[in-house]
């Protein structure tokens, strides 16, 4: 045993411990999870690295992907998830018999099904989450549209002389499909409904898990600090899609003073709906590339906004807002990820590839945020940590 797994060892005693005695912290948990991947990457030759990662995930991503058209996790968990033949799923799903056990062997070696005995097999808790609609929209979202694109990288960036992608108008993704539509206008077009369901689906990923202002690091009182009158805008979710997030934060704190806004694109707003939104919650039309209708909001937040932006374009969002903001009173805050200078995350890395891809866009490091705010003529107040959520709050007031 090498020395680097005898001290991963310790790390997942102690951080095992932690978790055995802080049963429901998500932060302790996401620490044990960090060690035990080190251990997998410690104790895996870079060989069993090269064949995981060429034939067990392509395959895993795309048998599930079928196993969505032929509703697959649906059947296993019928009944309760009660055992069943993999000849009675084969007639649950009208998928040939022999073509189908190879895929249920497949996703048991994942961890996504159970085998009760040979050629029987019951679900599990991935089971359950892989026949929810969120989780299928985002795996369909990123295997139709991301892997085609991913496809196409080589290509563009041989072509590109390997440059950092920053236009906006000539993105991965528009190179790959052939198309002058960014990602959003494009899969709004007509005979792409199923992929714009699913992209929603995706975006609801994010309402999952803990928020940032339930966070014990994030003092709500504080950050809502001046006393605001009933009559003015406490909070503006700009770019807020279905309004998930305001929801959430009025079902929080529905006591606070002051009218809540959801604002989106019209042809979001006007398809939300009747009886979705809190009364409490008023949905307005807008598009964040013009200035700002609302004069002088406490909040005005965007959650995973900027990140599908360039530079150049999240300037201009940020300067609609500026001059609407009350100086000493108004600020900005964005739901964002912020990448670790040094030892960053997957998740972060991930999502600033799909950015890359999709829209020329980035997930930023600190350095990058004040930067991007500064070059707005805005500062960066402060940045917090909501614990294990992934994303940061960056408070910007005007400079």
């Amino acid at each position: 045993m090498t020395a680097a797994i005898s001290t991963i060892l310790k790390d997942v005693q102690i951080r095992g411990a932690n978790v055995t005695k802080h049963e429901n912290n998500a932060k302790a948990r996401q620490e044990l999870l960090e060690s035990a991947r080190r251990l997998v990457a410690e104790l895996e030759n870079p060989f069993e690295t090269v064949g995981r990662m060429s034939w067990f995930e392509p395959t895993r991503y795309a048998v599930t992907r079928v196993a969505f058209d032929i509703k697959l996790f649906e059947s296993i968990m019928a009944n309760d998830g009660a055992p069943k033949t993999t000849q009675k799923l084969a007639e649950m799903t009208e998928c040939d018999v022999v073509l189908l056990s190879r895929f249920l062997k497949h996703l048991l070696s994942a961890g996504f099904v159970e085998e009760t005995s040979p050629n029987e097999y019951t679900g599990n808790a991935m089971t359950a989450a892989l026949a929810t609609r969120i989780a299928q929209g985002t795996v369909k979202n990123c295997f139709d549209h991301i892997t085609t694109i991913k496809d196409k990288l080589c290509e563009f960036l041989r072509k590109t002389n390997y440059q950092n992608p920053t236009d906006k108008d000539a993105s991965i993704f528009m190179y790959a499909k052939e198309t002058n539509l960014h990602y959003f206008d494009y899969i709004k077009q007509p005979g792409h409904e199923e992929q714009l369901q699913d992209m929603a689906n995706h975006m609801d990923m994010k309402t999952l898990g803990q928020k940032w202002f339930q966070s014990s690091n994030i003092n709500i009182t504080e950050l809502f600090d001046n006393p605001t009158n009933p009559d003015s805008v406490l909070m503006i979710d700009i770019g807020g899609s279905s309004g998930h997030d305001i929801s959430d934060f009025h079902k929080a704190f529905p006591d606070l003073p002051g009218k809540l806004v959801l604002q989106d694109l019209p042809s979001t707003i006007d398809v939300i709906p009747k009886g979705t939104l809190p009364a409490a919650i008023k949905a307005q039309g807008y598009d964040f590339f013009t200035p700002q209708p609302v004069n002088e909001a406490k909040v005005y937040y965007l959650h995973h906004v900027l990140h599908d932006w360039p530079d150049e374009a999240c300037r201009k969002i940020l300067a609609n807002i500026a001059p609407v903001m009350k100086r000493g009173y108004s600020k900005i805050l964005l739901n964002e990820v912020v990448i670790k200078d040094q030892g960053a995350e997957w998740f972060a890395t991930s999502l600033d590839m799909l950015m890359m891809l999709t829209h020329s866009a980035h997930e930023r490091t600190e350095r990058q945020w004040r930067d991007l705010v500064e070059s707005a003529g805005l500062k960066v107040s402060r940045i917090l940590d909501a614990d294990a959520v992934p994303e940061k709050i960056i408070e910007i007031e005007l400079a």
